[in-house]
């Protein structure tokens, strides 16, 4: 019987190891941005409905619940596959649901107060700074034949993973910074004028620019063994979008609560 369990454990460690978003770093970052450019009115209602959380800490809460059975429903919500030279609205959707789906019913539901496929506005907002996240890493509006690069093997710096996860963690962590610190770095760049464009793009709009970068994500050939020049090549994409996230979360709860 034990022998049974370790396995299962092992095997829900594995499946939770591939099927992450930004890593535990990059959610948190989207957070601490967002944070920055929160209107003081929607601070003080947001804080005020996360009670034991911050915006960077509830971040990585929908990666955390994958493990218990009641959230598994959730799973297909992290990402969306849209095939090259397609669009979301012209893609089959998934019965299970996607992560264009639900950033548009969160921000109904919290508009509404009406929580039907979410237990209540604490979990709705987690969800919301999750899933933000989500959106914005290339491979999580990925391709279905390789599951969003997590089919593809790799070695980084000669440690076997895959695109996928090297996308969600391995070039942030690269990093060796905090989620503050690299927090910090991004944002003092962000003017007022490039906010006020950022935020006047859709969730749809968003998926269309991860659309257009994951391309690059393959970029190396035939060489599966990836180390500095390729995160030389891809830490401003990673860069950008984690900034482009933290400041739109920050414009959908200004516009909810601001």
């Amino acid at each position: 019987m034990k022998s049974v369990q370790s396995t299962f454990i092992v095997i829900l460690l594995i499946f939770c190891q591939t099927a992450l978003a930004w890593g535990p770093t990059g959610h948190r970052v989207v957070g601490y941005v967002a944070q920055q450019h929160l209107t003081k009115k929607a601070n003080k209602k947001v804080n005020e409905i996360l009670k034991f959380y911050s915006l960077e800490m509830c971040g990585n809460h929908m990666d955390f619940i994958k493990s218990d059975t009641n959230y598994m429903h959730m799973n297909s919500w992290h990402y969306v596959s849209i095939p090259d030279g397609m669009h979301y609205d012209e893609s089959s959707k998934n019965p299970k649901g996607d992560v264009i789906a639900t950033i548009e019913q969160i921000i109904i539901e919290l508009k509404t107060k009406e929580f039907n496929v979410f237990e209540n506005e604490e979990f709705a907002i987690m969800a919301l700074v999750h899933m933000v996240g989500d959106i914005h890493q290339p491979l999580h509006v990925g391709l279905a034949e390789d599951r969003g690069g997590n089919n593809v093997r790799v070695e980084w710096f000669g440690k076997r993973t895959n695109l996928h996860r090297m996308w969600d963690s391995e070039l942030i962590d690269h990093l060796n910074l905090s989620y503050r610190e690299l927090g910090d770095h991004i944002n003092r760049d962000i003017t007022p004028a490039q906010v006020k464009i950022w935020q006047k793009t859709s969730v749809r709009d968003w998926a269309k620019e991860s659309q257009k970068l994951r391309a690059a994500c393959y970029d190396f050939g035939d060489k599966k063994k990836l180390g500095y020049n390729y995160s030389f090549r891809h830490t401003k994409t990673i860069q950008l979008r984690l900034e482009q996230a933290g400041v739109r979360l920050a414009g959908l709860l200004n516009e909810i609560y601001g």
